[in-house]
């Protein structure tokens, strides 16, 4: 039977020695992310993905607290000393093994949805045990044995990346004890006389060992993308009996909250409007209509982690967010802090790109009369 689902082992669990950095390079940051970071939204992101399993160093909380930021779908596992040892224990925790295997290193952080779906095609499409990404080499090849050098034809010959993918049980725990010495997964499939089916590869999944390869991907990564803005307003009135107020996704103290079918929370909305404009999604009444029961009463964090969302599968970042609250009553300034603490849980961006204002209409129109509550945003990404 065809399937699309896969799980995935992320092999995160290097030292990086060749690097030269006392940080493992895994956790190198790419604007406000690290390379590892970059490999698990772009692989948990993806719709087919069932389960990840990223295999780290067990000294990966120097680095990184990596278990209290990822959802559910995605398990933490200690690696060990070798890449096979890394990969048995991915394998030993993946709990449907019917699905396809999806094996990724987190030093190729240029992975991305196209190269995912192009392996899982040619999967489907061809009886092979695996496909894997090549590129051919394009240098004069020379093999040097002692005092002995020998020129070696590059006709025939490619480099290997990864992301590679295999058909359920492909590979076995007893594979990696066969073959001890394979220097990737795909190796095991071809000592094995197994069909394997290659595809070209990306230029942008370089693995990224000396500096050099940082600092070119990072030139690469930066031009490659793209920046966008996106505006949101909103308003709503006051309740005419007392009610709870939510601004930010925090109560404030309030003799009135705000009429609207979920928790009529504006700033969220217009923060939600923003980063759905700018990735051009159209806004929080389309995926979220007024009309539909189950949206009554509902935290408006859940519609900014929707917009969130959204903005990742499109393979986003959230630059900043500047928002003004325009309101006669309650006084806004006091609460900024917590605001702007509040959303960066929210948007998992620093404070630092997080802009929270109020202003009054000089007691002009209804916001001036104290009948309601409007905010503003604009937003920044970078696609």
């Amino acid at each position: 039977m065809i399937t699309k689902k896969f799980n995935a082992i992320l092999l995160a669990a290097g030292k990086g020695y060749r690097f030269g950095n006392k940080i493992p390079k895994q956790y190198l940051s790419f604007g406000n992310k690290t390379m590892l970071d970059i490999c698990i939204n772009q692989i948990s992101s993806h719709k087919f993905c069932h389960e990840l399993i990223v295999v780290v160093d067990k000294n990966f909380r120097k680095f990184k607290k990596l278990d209290d930021v990822y959802k559910d779908t995605i398990k933490i596992v200690i690696g060990g000393q070798k890449r096979q040892d890394s990969v048995i224990n991915g394998i030993k925790n993946i709990s449907n093994k019917n699905n396809l295997l999806l094996i990724h290193d987190a030093a190729r952080p240029g992975i991305d949805h196209g190269i995912i779906n192009s392996l899982i095609k040619n999967l489907n499409n061809h009886k092979v045990s695996c496909v894997i990404p090549i590129l051919p080499i394009h240098d004069s090849i020379i093999k040097i044995d002692k005092n002995t050098c020998k020129s070696i034809k590059r006709k025939n010959l490619s480099k290997i990346q990864t992301p590679q993918i295999f058909t359920p049980n492909a590979l076995t725990l007893n594979d990696f004890i066969d073959f001890p010495d394979a220097t990737d997964e795909s190796e095991i499939i071809v000592n094995q006389n197994k069909e394997i089916k290659t595809i070209l590869g990306k230029e942008k999944l370089l693995k990224i060992t000396t500096k050099w390869d940082y600092q070119v991907f990072m030139q690469n990564f930066n031009d490659s993308k793209e920046y966008r803005t996106g505006s949101g307003f909103d308003v709503h009135a006051f309740t005419k009996t007392k009610s709870k107020l939510f601004l930010g996704g925090i109560e404030i103290e309030y003799k009135h909250g705000l009429e609207g079918h979920s928790d009529a929370d504006v700033l969220l909305h217009s923060i939600t409007d923003a980063i759905l404009g700018a990735i051009s999604k159209g806004d929080i009444g389309l995926h979220f209509p007024p009309n539909e029961k189950k949206w009554k009463d509902q935290r408006s964090s859940t519609f900014l982690k929707k917009a969130m969302d959204l903005l990742k599968e499109a393979g986003g970042e959230l630059i900043n967010i500047d928002t003004t609250i325009i309101c006669e009553e309650p006084k806004i300034n006091k609460y900024s802090e917590i605001l702007i603490d509040n959303l960066c849980k929210l948007t998992n961006i620093g404070p630092d790109r997080i802009s929270v204002k109020a202003t009054t209409t000089e007691k002009l129109g209804f916001l001036g009369r104290k009948e309601g509550i409007a905010a503003m945003t604009s937003v920044m990404v970078k696609l």
